[in-house]
């Protein structure tokens, strides 16, 4: 009931009784300061505690206009970046620029609406954290727009950066892939271990034809002398034969004209020798390895003769892969083209710390505002508030406490009576029975006295009550 009365009594700050207190505005002054009080209210202002310090409302009004300034080009820098990841403008990035813009708003509304206080040193406890938090802030959302700035030299950097690499990689590919023909030299360098990744085995086949052709010229030398000793033994055989039967003298021979033995013998070892060693035959074989070479001679200047065309077209596929690979540029690569930019150029690197401290000290401005704004008397009021707010909690956990200690002792109080009272009545039931059965005893034993002639004494003291 007391807590009801409570809320029923009118707030101090709605209806303030004396005429120092401004009035409250009417209907059409509200609807013309709807902005204003937007603007305060990104600031944390309470609009009631304004009303007693109204110089101060077109700060706090200023103040709300550069916290949603902040969040703009947050929402701003967030856009840019994720444009820049997704490689363009998607609808798709609304929602979360949406979603960083309203929670940077929110930071900063906190962060000055939370560092209110009459006293310079508690302001700058409070404000000096809240300043470093706003810096770290401000370097995430100041590099998306320094980006932006130099978005120009940067794309012209990984422009000409991704034009190196395309020339490297063709001049790469074409010494790591010489003609079959080339020189020593040339094939040397095309062995090294930077060609490991850079062989297009463009001459695969030209080096298996070119196996197949050296072995099938071993083959047909190899032949061709076995043919030859063949044809001159065979030769020496027929004219030792014909020498011993028209009776030529000379080594081997008998000097005997006619068919004799001897004429018979050399004959047949002539015939046996041309049958035991097929020369046909052999002949045959190396025509046909001849006709292969000749083949494969034609196959070999085929190949080396397209292998310049091969390579070239190699070479192109290679280079459509790497700028496919390549993409749209993104993030990670303008920062890193920055850097490169920066690193290189000290007027630029300069430039780039300049811009970038500028858009911190643009997301630091809330609370730099805040605290070169000095003790305003709206502050004041706030540390007041603060200081009656909690005086009166204070008092009210005095007071409920005070309650619940008597409370807690009446209660005791009445525990403690409650207990004697019961110990009386507790007394009182059991001298009741105990009366009872003395009574009865009594009663049982008065005809046993009768009988043996004994007169009836009441006993006494039984129930602890004497005659």
């Amino acid at each position: 009931m007391g807590s009801s009365r409570r809320d029923d009594q009118p707030d101090v700050l709605d209806t303030p009784g004396l005429e120092i207190v401004p009035a409250v505005p009417d209907a059409e002054e509200n609807r013309r300061a709807n902005a204003g009080r937007a603007l305060r209210w990104l600031a944390g202002v309470d609009e009631k505690l304004l009303l007693w310090a109204p110089g101060d409302r077109a700060k706090y009004t200023a103040l709300g206009g550069i916290v949603l300034g902040t969040a703009t080009i947050a929402a701003f820098s967030m856009a840019m970046a994720l444009s820049e990841v997704l490689g363009g403008f998607s609808p798709l990035i609304l929602l979360p620029v949406l979603i960083w813009g309203v929670f940077i708003a929110n930071l900063d509304r906190w962060l000055v609406s939370s560092s209110t206080g009459g006293r310079w040193g508690r302001r700058a406890s409070l404000l000096v954290p809240r300043f470093v938090l706003a810096f770290m802030f401000g370097v995430v959302i100041a590099e998306p727009l320094v980006l932006r700035v130099f978005e120009t030299a940067i794309e012209q950097h990984i422009t000409n950066e991704r034009s190196d690499a395309v020339r490297d990689l063709e001049s790469s590919l074409t010494k790591c892939n010489p003609e079959p023909n080339a020189g020593d030299a040339a094939k040397a360098a095309a062995e090294t271990a930077r060609c490991d990744q850079h062989r297009l085995n463009l001459d695969a086949a030209f080096a298996a034809n070119q196996i197949d052709l050296n072995e099938k010229r071993k083959a047909a030398q190899t032949l061709q002398t076995t043919i030859n000793q063949d044809n001159k033994e065979q030769a020496r055989r027929d004219t030792l034969a014909a020498n011993e039967c028209a009776g030529t003298s000379g080594p081997g021979t008998t000097g005997k004209a006619g068919r004799g033995p001897e004429c018979k013998q050399r004959e047949d070892e002539a015939r046996q020798y041309r049958v035991s060693h097929n020369t046909a035959q052999h002949e045959t074989e190396l025509s046909t390895l001849q006709a292969g070479i000749v083949r494969l001679e034609g196959d070999l200047n085929t190949t080396q003769q397209t292998y310049e065309q091969r390579r070239t077209t190699a070479i192109a596929a290679k280079i459509d892969e790497l700028r496919a690979s390549q993409g749209p540029i993104g993030l990670l690569e303008r920062f890193r083209a920055l850097d490169d930019l920066t690193s290189s150029n000290g007027f630029l690197n300069g430039a780039t710390w300049a811009i970038r401290l500028f858009f911190i000290a643009i997301d630091c401005m809330p609370v730099l505002v805040k605290f070169l704004g000095g003790t305003t008397e709206y502050d004041r009021r706030v540390e007041r508030r603060g200081q009656g707010t909690g005086k009166a909690y204070d008092e009210a956990m005095a007071t409920t406490e005070a309650f619940l200690v008597s409370d807690l002792r009446s209660r005791r109080r009445s525990s403690e009576q409650q207990a004697h009272v019961d110990d009386v009545y507790l007394s009182m039931e059991l001298d009741q029975e105990i009366s009872a059965l003395a009574d009865e005893l009594l009663r049982q034993g008065e005809p046993a006295r009768r009988t043996n002639g004994v007169p009836f004494q009441p006993l006494h003291g039984i129930n602890g009550r004497g005659g």
